[in-house]
């Protein structure tokens, strides 16, 4: 399961119509738009590889898989011009789509298929003393006097030569592109990938088309209802045409019979010898098939689009969901491999349902199955799954007098994170696990810092004052509100995981700034020893601050945020008491609360008022930039 996150026009979309183009090629969704900056004399190109093949895999790819036995595939589409035989189109273009797979060859371009031709034959034959690799001759493939080769026998021959040489022959991976009867190996072999829309209309979902997810699956019913229960079906409603038709003659409905004779009667009037039938349409199965309705009864039975969008992209999935299960059954039992892709799914959902989303998505993936979706919500992601996420950064920069935007993409393997801590600490070697590692993130997940994954910018704090008090202090420093710059302030509940949030932020190429107390004084060994930890991880010597450090990654209060900012705050006494007393606090309690009471109260001022020290903090974090990895491991 993967989540692309990203600012908006980071690439997140882009990603998931290129996977929908590179499992499902259709020149029907492609357009000028489609082309990167819409130009159109440049190649789409989508590239994969696939590692881990079945037997079953590898078997239907034979002969198209690299020497370590991976798959490595691309789907093009480029701007061609149409045949001379186009009659009036003549001169227009249409899009091409090509298939390639990439496959290691022979480096001699003598020994390569494609190469292989009557022209080159020439040459070659004219120097094939020199059709030579470590000492073994490849003109020694015909006896000393024959005469130039043709094509056929020199591609057979050069064959012979590479099977009889392998270990010698110097290779080289190269594309090769459409080949003949590759689409359809790869249509049979390639897992069948659904891309679910951030816009979707579930009426169009819901038909009964044979085109339609939801028609598929009812025209794979007709497939099976045995015969004789078909036959049952079509007679009664056969008989139904009778009743209703005149070829049912008395068993026709009196009435209908009676209204015809009228109506002829006086055509007659106008038209002599006219004679006007009335004929319904009765249904076959087929055509019954074709137009379901689907209701949903949550209290008021009413049809599906006349729901709330939440339910309705909630039949969508449903719909979508069923419909894969039965796209990737074989009759032998066996189970197609399946990606689903998924624009924005917290759409239209409320909080709780969106855990639920990203419940049913787990359950989906345990099945062996893949999912990638865009998101914007904080309940979709977990800071414990770090690998599942994918930052897509969008980059813009000028091409001349042109603009051009480029992403990005960042992930942050577990492999790297194990490798990081046992480098750190040795005696870890060969102990960590994935799941020892989810283990040590887990209790940092809540909504809050999971918002991090979406920031251009992240302050790590070690509590509730600080997420409370900074981003109002900020709103009221020129260019520095955070909201609009895209900052969040994540809250770490305490110093203990203040430096593995950062690892998993700043891997994900996040600009991260630590903001901390080093709580001079306390009586706490291991506070301050974690204090002097987290100043040597962001570059600063562990010694104890005289005053305020404020330095390009971290800043640390000598003591903590309340006493260290008390001779900076004006009537801090007098304002502290008022705080208490507007919330109803006791003298021992509700330090985040006061600290944002205290801000609010003089940020209000005629001439708003920030203490100095935090505004330096601030103004250091705003600049804060992405410098480096901070993993102990390559």
């Amino acid at each position: 399961m993967h989540a692309l996150v990203g600012g908006n026009n980071a690439g997140k979309s882009s990603v998931l119509r290129a996977l929908d183009f590179l499992f499902n090629p259709s020149t029907k969704s492609l357009n000028e738009e489609t082309f990167w900056n819409k130009d159109v004399s440049l190649e789409i190109r989508v590239e994969a590889l696939f590692t881990g093949l079945s037997d079953k895999e590898k078997e239907a790819l034979a002969g198209c898989l690299k020497a370590d036995g991976t798959f490595h595939m691309a789907r093009s589409a480029k701007m061609v011009a149409k045949g001379e035989n186009a009659a009036a189109d003549e001169g227009e273009e249409k899009i091409a789509i090509g298939q390639h797979y990439k496959q290691p060859i022979p480096a001699p371009e003598w020994l390569q298929d494609s190469k292989i031709n009557g022209k080159n034959i020439t040459e070659w034959w004219k120097e094939k003393g020199q059709l030579v690799i470590d000492g073994v001759s490849f003109a020694n493939s015909w006896p000393a006097e024959s005469k130039k080769p043709g094509v056929e026998d020199w591609k057979e021959k050069a064959k012979q030569f590479v099977v009889a040489n392998a270990a010698k022959i110097p290779m080289e991976d190269a594309w090769i592109d459409n080949p003949k009867g590759y689409a359809n190996v790869l249509k049979a072999t390639l897992p069948f990938f659904i891309l679910v829309p951030a816009v979707r209309d579930v009426a169009e979902e819901s038909k009964g088309t044979k085109s339609s997810p939801f028609g598929k699956l009812l025209f794979a019913i007709l497939d099976t209802v045995a015969d004789a229960k078909k036959k049952k079906i079509e007679l009664i409603l056969s008989e139904l045409s009778k009743q209703m038709n005149r070829q049912g003659g008395a068993k026709r409905v009196p009435l209908i019979a009676d209204t015809e004779t009228q109506l002829n009667k006086l055509l007659g009037d106008f038209f002599a010898g006219c004679d006007l039938e009335i004929e319904f349409q009765t249904p076959t199965l087929e055509v019954l098939l074709s137009a379901p309705k689907l209701f949903i009864d949550d209290g008021f039975r009413n049809s599906v689009e006349n729901k709330g969008h939440g339910l309705q992209r909630a039949v969508i999935f449903t719909i979508l969901r069923r419909y894969a299960e039965f796209m990737t059954s074989t009759p032998e039992g066996k189970k197609r491999s399946l990606i689903l892709g998924v624009e924005e799914p917290e759409l239209y959902m409320h909080p709780q349902a969106q855990r639920t989303i990203r419940r049913v998505f787990r359950k989906i993936v345990e099945g062996n199955d893949q999912i990638v979706f865009s998101t914007h919500s904080s309940l979709l992601v977990d800071v414990a799954y770090f690998d599942e996420i994918i930052r897509l950064e969008s980059r813009v920069e000028m091409a001349g007098a042109k603009k051009v935007t480029q992403s990005e993409a960042w992930q942050l393997p577990m492999a790297k994170m194990i490798g990081d801590i046992e480098a750190r600490i040795p005696k870890l070697k060969g102990k960590v696990t994935p799941e020892s590692m989810r283990d040590l993130y887990s209790h940092a997940y809540n909504p809050r810092r999971n918002e991090g994954f979406f920031a251009s910018k992240i302050i790590l704090v070690e509590g509730l004052t600080e997420e409370y008090s900074l981003p109002i202090y900020a709103d009221v420093i020129a260019d520095c509100a955070f909201d609009p710059q895209n900052i969040s302030v994540v809250e770490c509940g305490g110093k203990g995981a203040m430096d593995r949030l950062y690892r998993v932020f700043n891997e994900l190429h996040i600009p991260c700034y630590l903001l901390l107390d080093y709580d001079t004084g306390n009586a706490d060994k291991d506070i301050i020893a974690k204090s002097k930890e987290l100043l040597v991880f962001g570059g600063e010597s562990p010694d104890e601050p005289k005053g305020l450090l404020v330095a390009d990654r971290v800043a640390c209060f000598r003591q903590t945020w309340e006493k260290d900012l008390r001779n900076e705050t004006p009537d801090v006494e007098a304002l502290t008491a008022a705080a208490r007393k507007d919330l109803g606090l006791n003298s021992d309690s509700g330090k985040p609360l006061i600290a944002r009471h205290i801000a609010r109260k003089l940020t209000s001022q005629k001439v708003p008022i920030v203490p100095p020290s935090v505004e330096k903090i601030i103004k250091q974090a705003v600049a804060v930039k992405w410098e480096k990895s901070c993993l102990q491991i390559s």
